[in-house]
């Protein structure tokens, strides 16, 4: 580097070690849902009904024994250690719990996207279906009792031979609940990435992994004045889709590994009706969370008059994260919700990915939404914006900025993101031309770029995904935010993707 840079920092970030003790803390999913149902008598999981109106509440102890139900179940129907399965339902007490049996039985189960209705003649959810189950070998696939009849009659000999629904699973007889003795180190179950790859890639998450993301859930939530989660009576509410990271391992894995109560909204009932949402946090110290799109589909469906009445001055964080973090819709939303008493600072900016389980960093200040302008000194000629600050990393979690050839820039420069420590997973299943990709010396590199600044990360997009019109590289989403302000009928665009092209 030149000596413009002399006294400059390293754009290398980490996180805190052993914040606090971990003495007892669970290294599988089985013991973790086994203490927190003996230590939490008093919490356990909340399932909104289709309207988001009414509650089911079970205990954790409750919820224990249901899923060692599930392991007899799951072996009735000869499934056992290895076997891999495919959840392919709708966001419910029966999904959790087969899930998490699957786990305890030694499989290994992949949450997917659910079918809506039957194939109606269609061949492109199968088509779907059937490249998901050649990427990881699944020899079962649970999904709705409609789809089951539409391929078995449809498909007998490939997706309709291996598909199941709850009524058929629960048709054994569950003699044998025990849960298999596993390992830290031993896989648990398989996350589908949500990148814009054509090819579905399955990130192989073991038990430490995901235990060791929760506690790391635990340390990086700001929830005000220093403490953590597990130092209150927070509730985790949230309408995000079980097979989505941020659901799965930020609602059931953070909730049953830290022990607090969780209120779970199926994501249909908050695209009907997002005010049933806010409501579930009314007068409680509760966590929000989601993705920028569910903060601005808040700001453009609801009014301050919807929400009059409505008190969200205990929210102890609103977590931010999973997709580009617009400032405009963050302050679109604090704007609605002004009169309920919430306060901004409690936007909680962060950043994690499928491959590192989950979390890898959040911004603990407290201080709401930050941001600062991308460096113009980078290997990326972009176009100057404000992009938002994302923190520090959890604990034991180092974050580096790169260059093209793998050497550590420093900070207020722009490269490439790469993460190390106990989250980050060890390879894609079956797939090692992308563990090459990614995977490089211990590190994960995934194409996201940004830039280190006054010892914290900022995000400003994929290098994979930028498009060059007449010259200039420009990110996708600064066209696609640009779009979204297009107005008709008072409404903003609902749906919006740019992407380069030729003619």
């Amino acid at each position: 580097m030149s000596n413009q840079n002399t006294g400059k920092r390293k754009a290398a970030l980490k996180g805190g070690t052993n914040v606090q003790d971990t003495t007892g803390f669970p290294f599988t999913i089985g013991e973790a849902l086994t203490r927190t149902a003996r230590d939490c008598s008093d919490k356990g999981i909340q399932m909104g009904d289709r309207a988001g109106l009414r509650f089911e509440r079970r205990p954790y102890s409750e919820i224990l024994e249901n899923v060692r139900s599930y392991c007899g179940l799951w072996r009735a129907s000869g499934v056992g250690p290895g076997d891999k399965i495919l959840l392919c339902v709708n966001t419910s007490f029966d999904f959790i719990c087969a899930w998490l049996g699957a786990i305890c039985v030694g499989a290994y189960p992949a949450a997917i996207a659910p079918a809506v209705g039957g194939l109606k003649g269609s061949s492109h959810f199968a088509t779907k279906l059937e490249k998901f189950r050649e990427v990881i070998g699944a020899s079962r696939l649970l999904i709705s009792e409609q789809m089951v009849q539409d391929l078995k009659e449809a498909y007998p000999d490939t997706l309709g031979a291996i598909a199941l629904s709850f009524s058929d699973l629960k048709a054994g007889d569950a003699i044998d609940r025990d849960f298999v003795e596993a390992a830290p180190e031993d896989l648990a179950f398989l996350q589908f990435t949500s990148g814009s790859t054509g090819t579905p890639r399955a990130v192989q998450i073991t038990h430490r992994m995901a235990t060791s993301n929760a506690y790391s859930l635990n340390e990086g939530v700001f929830v005000g004045d220093g403490v953590t989660v597990n130092d209150s009576p927070v509730l985790n509410t949230a309408w995000l889709p079980m097979h989505h990271d941020m659901g799965l391992i930020g609602c059931i894995v953070f909730s049953i590994g830290c022990g607090i109560e969780l209120s779970l909204m199926n994501p249909a009932s908050f695209l009907a009706r997002p005010l049933r949402y806010l409501q579930t946090a009314h007068n409680k110290p509760a966590l929000l969370s989601g993705p920028n799109f569910g903060y601005q589909f808040c700001a453009d469906r609801l009014t301050p008059a919807n929400v009059e009445g409505l008190d969200l001055s205990q929210v102890a964080s609103a977590l931010t994260g999973s997709e580009m973090i617009r400032p405009e819709t963050v302050q679109a939303f604090c704007d609605v919700v002004k009169g309920t008493g919430f306060k901004p600072e409690r936007i909680c900016p962060c950043y994690g990915m499928a491959e590192a389980t989950l979390a890898v960093t959040f911004d603990r200040k407290g201080l709401g939404i930050r941001t600062h302008s991308v460096p113009s000194v980078s290997d990326y000629a972009l176009e100057e914006q404000e992009v938002v600050c994302v923190g520090v990393p959890v604990p034991d979690t180092e974050v580096e900025i790169v260059n093209a050839s793998g050497s550590v820039l420093y900070e207020d420069e722009l490269g490439e993101i790469q993460v190390r420590g106990p989250s980050v997973f060890n390879g894609y299943y079956g797939n090692e031309e992308a563990n090459k990709e990614d995977l490089r010396d211990g590190w994960l590199r995934i194409g996201d770029l940004g830039f280190a600044h006054n010892g914290e990360l900022y995000i400003a997009g994929r290098s994979k995904e930028i498009l060059v019109i007449r010259g200039d590289n420009v990110m996708p989403h600064e066209i696609e935010w640009l779009a979204e302000e297009a107005r008709g009928d008072g409404k903003s665009a609902e749906r919006v993707a740019a992407f380069s092209g030729f003619h």
